[in-house]
């Protein structure tokens, strides 16, 4: 199920799809572009919809519904919308129970629901595997549940396209369509993962990421030149890109990152160590361990 979340003053709308994971995986080249194409003209969407694509029946509660593809029954991408400051974990909650997986809390969220900002637009994504049935719900968020259905088999998560070294310490952690690898880390000092995202090449660009990681950090007050000194260029699997460093011990921040950015023909691969800034300043030598091990098939 993957669900993009926009936040407006007036409303609060979902771009949903959801299905076999095989297929979410095999139409995210045109789906996840799809997103960056969202505009709001007042409270109403508009966006430009790929060639296969067609427009569904209407539907209740829908504002509009979007044919994707040529499976048969096709993906759809359900559109709908609620009023302004939605319950986010509450819809989490609800969007990860319909695909048979635990709930998650406060502290986790960011996490389930991760922010996006390209050039274009900016969202919230829920981009999980699990194995219910998707279903919609209605209402939309919360309210009476219809009968639970059986669950169905477990879908095959897609394969990672990148293969790697775990480093000492680490163990494997929920991955999904975008997020090909996940890897946490818990001790005393508290949390913190690596992860390997893969994202469209055209839609990514290094300053807006920097400037989205920097909020995130806590460093948002960093001058041009100081976020420029702790950049640097780097080689992961061959391929040249950048990383910069977003630990600062002497910050109001108990978080922070190091995170590194490469591009490969139509993708832009994002790798980052990210959590509680003293796990994470600890662990600087076990990330460049893991971006030497990391090779893009």
């Amino acid at each position: 199920m993957v669900v993009a979340v926009f936040q407006n003053p007036e409303a609060t709308w979902f771009f949903k799809v959801s299905g076999p994971a095989e297929q979410v995986a095999a139409t995210e080249k045109s789906w996840r572009p799809f997103l960056d194409t969202i505009s709001f003209d007042g409270n109403k969407p508009s966006w430009d919809m790929p060639s296969d694509w067609v427009t569904g029946t209407e539907k209740p509660m829908r504002y509009a519904t979007l044919k994707i593809g040529s499976f048969s029954p096709p993906l759809e991408m359900a559109i709908s919308s609620l009023g302004p400051k939605q319950d986010l974990l509450l819809n989490a909650n609800r969007w990860l129970g319909q695909i048979g997986l635990p709930p998650t809390n406060s502290e986790n969220l960011k996490t389930t629901i991760e922010p996006i900002k390209t050039e274009n637009v900016e969202f919230l994504l829920f981009d999980k595997t699990g194995q219910g049935s998707g279903k919609m719900t209605p209402p939309f968020a919360g309210g009476a549940q219809p009968p639970r259905q059986p669950v169905q088999p477990p879908a095959r998560a897609p394969k990672p396209n990148v293969s790697f070294e775990t480093p000492s310490g680490w163990n494997a952690g929920p991955t999904n369509s975008m997020v090909k690898v996940r890897l946490t880390k818990e001790t005393d000092d508290g949390k913190a993962q690596i992860t390997v995202i893969e994202m469209p090449a055209s839609a990514n660009t290094w300053e807006p990421n920097v400037q989205r990681w920097q909020q995130q950090f806590g460093l948002g007050g960093l001058s041009a030149s100081e976020v420029s000194d702790r950049v640097s260029d780097i080689t992961v699997g061959g391929v040249a890109g950048k990383i910069v460093d977003l630990i600062d011990m002497n910050s109001d921040s108990d978080s922070g990152g190091i995170a590194a950015m490469v591009k490969q023909g139509d993708s832009a691969w994002f790798l980052k160590l990210s959590g509680e800034k003293n796990l994470v300043d600890a662990n600087r030598e076990s990330f460049k361990a893991f971006l030497n091990t990391l090779q893009f098939k």
